[in-house]
């Protein structure tokens, strides 16, 4: 876990060279579509909701979200928002540190967060922004990866490795939330990583074998899933 203080220019250049070359993979897919399931219990609800991507990329998803309510997304990243302004003009983009840019209080019905509190030291901070953006009774979709897992794993992989790399147990995860939100749904996803300690029984080729043999892979995952053993965490929120 990196924890010392990084230059935030030095930030936007690593963003820069990272969203110039950057291609979406399964594990983006998967998580893709964990939010899209809390986002349709969301528009249930609102017919034409104002939606902001914070830390959106190049774009691509809000851009989708975009043709249900008002999508804008803000970027660190200024090669990323040009391409995101390019590709879809449709969508508003801002380039800006999400902590300190002026985001207008209380105007948005939903904020995503796609794995970017991992990459801030001032988490608190940063959910503040989250909180102060939304409008009473918005909502925050949040994901992020499961230090639980990582820790767990021989070779202590982690496939981004970014500048600021502060990554947070399902405990400490839910802590921070609840500080600002009030959590409607916790679930982590993508199963079978880590390989030691509890980590070691639970993903064992053994006892995948046995609940596949006997039909059980999707309980398996969801159960698994709700216990905070994938992956990537995912937090469906209400704003307080």
């Amino acid at each position: 876990m990196k924890t010392s203080k990084v230059n935030i220019d030095d930030q936007k250049g690593f963003y820069d060279t990272l969203w110039a070359h950057k291609k979406l993979n399964s594990l983006d897919l998967r998580r893709y579509v964990k939010i899209l399931t809390y986002f349709i219990d969301i528009k249930r609800k609102l017919k034409q909701p104002k939606i902001l991507d914070l830390g959106c990329g190049t774009g691509k998803f809000i851009a989708m979200l975009g043709e249900f309510g008002q999508a804008e997304g803000l970027e660190l990243s200024t090669k990323a928002v040009e391409t995101a302004q390019s590709l879809y003009p449709q969508v508003k983009y801002f380039q800006g540190n999400a902590l300190t840019y002026k985001l207008n209080d209380k105007s948005y019905d939903v904020i995503i967060s796609q794995e970017v509190i991992e990459h801030i030291n001032e988490q608190d901070e940063y959910l503040k922004v989250c909180y102060n953006a939304l409008k009473p009774g918005g909502y925050l979709i949040l994901t992020t990866p499961n230090k639980n897992v990582l820790d767990h794993m021989k070779d202590g992989k982690n496939w981004s490795n970014q500048p600021i790399e502060n990554t947070l147990s399902k405990v400490q995860l839910k802590r921070l939330i609840k500080k600002k939100f009030e959590i409607l749904d916790y679930d982590s996803i993508i199963m079978n990583f880590g390989d030691q300690g509890v980590y070691k029984l639970i993903n064992s080729r053994y006892a995948i074998g046995i609940a596949n043999k006997l039909g059980l892979k999707t309980w398996r995952e969801k159960r698994l899933g709700k216990l905070g053993y994938g992956l990537h965490q995912c937090i469906l929120a209400v704003k307080k």
